[in-house]
């Protein structure tokens, strides 16, 4: 083998050394730089539950019922004499018609199979 040969094999064999180790080099990188990020997203997730939480204490019933009948709030309970009762007649009312029951034989719980099954009480 000739030294022109050795040399030209030397150098592709050490071009593709380098190539290779340039890739393995940014792959390395990349997994860092998407540790470094679920590090942050992490921390992110931690802060997200901590906030929806104080928002959370903030809207309850029992911060807002504070909030709302503060000492220095002019809001107060509604009293009887603030209530206005509307009298009607019965002929005013819409009149609700109950649904009769269907009528249920007994030879109909052999073919119940082929209805739409609901739910009865035990008498």
């Amino acid at each position: 083998m000739s030294l022109k040969v050795y040399f030209k094999i030397a150098m592709f064999v050490t071009i593709i050394s380098l190539l290779y180790i340039h890739m393995q080099m940014k792959i390395f990188e990349l997994s860092y730089r998407d540790k470094d990020k679920e590090k942050i997203i992490h921390e992110l997730n931690d802060s997200n539950g901590s906030l929806n939480h104080q928002i959370l204490t903030m809207e309850s019933a029992n911060s807002l019922g504070n909030r709302l009948l503060d000492h220095d709030s002019n809001f107060q309970f509604m009293d009887n004499q603030r209530v206005m009762t509307v009298v009607a007649s019965a002929q005013g009312m819409p009149h609700i018609s109950q649904p009769r029951p269907k009528p249920v034989g007994p030879a109909w719980g052999l073919f119940s199979f082929l209805g739409a099954q609901e739910a009865k009480a035990w008498e």
